[in-house]
């Protein structure tokens, strides 16, 4: 039994320094390359030339960035708010439902209220009944100037 965990030992030992030899000579021929341009760029540094060069927008032979695939990132306030526009006078576990059902993004009824209460107060919801209704800034507005026709209504009216 010493022999076999010797001998496993041993190629343990051979196979990591077989490793450590082809990593270096895998990386030869990317060290000098990195050698050759860290000498370029000091040379640019020491000639002034850096600053100038360096002036933020792209190298013509520098690589495009990808661009940005893929579905859409959307925030739970506006998946709340694409909810209450499709069906408005939700409440908080039905939306939070749609948002798992719809979009694969579990939350929490509780989260959902949090969210409704904060967009509440920026008047972008508002609890109607049982559920929640979205508020849309010209719809606001027109409620808004009804009641005031009313409320000039009934004090012209002494009601």
């Amino acid at each position: 039994m010493a022999t076999t965990y010797q001998m496993l030992m041993r190629r343990k030992s051979e196979l990591e320094n077989r490793m450590v030899e082809a990593q270096r000579r895998a990386q030869a021929p990317f060290e000098s390359e990195l050698r050759a341009i860290v000498l370029a760029l000091d040379a640019l540094k020491q000639a002034g030339m850096a600053e100038r060069l360096s002036s933020g927008e792209p190298a013509a032979f520098a690589a495009p960035q990808p661009s940005r695939r893929g579905r859409r990132g959307r925030t739970t306030r506006d998946m709340i708010l694409m909810a209450l526009a499709q069906s408005p006078g939700l409440n908080e576990a039905e939306i939070a439902r749609q948002l798992d059902h719809r979009w694969s993004r579990p939350v929490t009824p509780t989260a959902v209220g949090r969210e409704l209460e904060a967009m509440a107060a920026e008047g972008m919801t508002r609890r109607s009944g049982p559920g929640w209704i979205r508020l849309d800034l010209t719809a606001a507005e027109a409620p808004r100037a009804d009641v005031e026709d009313d409320e000039r209504l009934s004090v012209a009216a002494g009601l």
